[in-house]
Parts: structure tokens; sequence; C-alpha cells
């Protein structure tokens, strides 16, 4: 059995795309699930873990995600929750990798969710990405 470790994380941040042209600001909610066999009683330590993902979301906040050189050229061209959660699955996991698997071999990034609203509130839906 393995248990789930599940970090929430948001920025705001604006993009724009064929559909609507003009760029405009979202709230983007990123939800990163890790599963493995807890080690001294925890998968990892969710602080530290914290701590480095955000590394990577830091750089996305309060920036036009088009223009965003973190990004993948790819992302960039249209930057949607699938693209966002395929980013976020590929950088989160190289984390895990690099500096968390010596802790505990059996993690894995499991999901990335990346939920899209406007400012106000209105949630637009969001995307998933599983292992």
């Amino acid at each position: 059995m393995k248990t789930k470790l599940i970090l929430n994380f948001e920025f705001i941040a604006s993009h724009a795309l064929s559909v609507r042209e003009e760029p405009h600001n979202h709230l983007w909610r990123v939800q990163a699930v890790m599963a493995g066999q807890p080690v001294n009683g925890m998968v990892l330590n969710m602080v530290t873990v914290r701590e480095q993902f955000a590394k990577t979301l830091h750089p996305l906040s309060d920036s036009h995600l088009n223009d965003n050189e973190q990004l993948p050229t790819e992302t960039r061209s249209t930057p949607t929750c699938e693209t966002l959660a395929a980013y976020f699955f590929t950088a989160f996991g190289k984390i895990l990798t690099e500096e968390f698997k010596q802790q505990n071999p059996t993690v894995q990034l499991d999901a990335i969710e990346v939920e899209l609203y406007e400012p106000n509130g209105k949630e637009w839906g969001s995307a998933r990405l599983e292992a």
C-alpha cells in the first residue's frame, strides 16, 4: 500500500491564446500528488518538498506566460492547463529524482492537476496528468 502526499500551490499570471488573443490574468492552482511508502512516518518532509517545488512556481508568478523564458517553447506558445500540467510533471519529477529519491526510494510523482480561475474566483476547469 502506498501513501499519497498532496501539496497545493497557486499563482497569478497572464496568458493569451488563439481563442482569446488579448493578455488576461488568471489564478492558477497546481496540485502535486506524490506516492510512496512512508519512511520514519513520512513519504517526504512536505515543508522541504514545498520549498523545492516553489522554486519552479515562483518565476511564473505575476508574469505573462507566453513570454516567460522558464517555460519550454511549446508551453509558452499555448499556456493552458494541459501544457502547464505537462511542464510541472516534468519539472517536479526531476526535483523528486534529484533531491528526494535518496531519502525515500519509493517516492514517485503520481499526478499533477492545474486548475484555472478568473481573478474573481470563477472556475473555468482543470487538467490532470497522471503517471
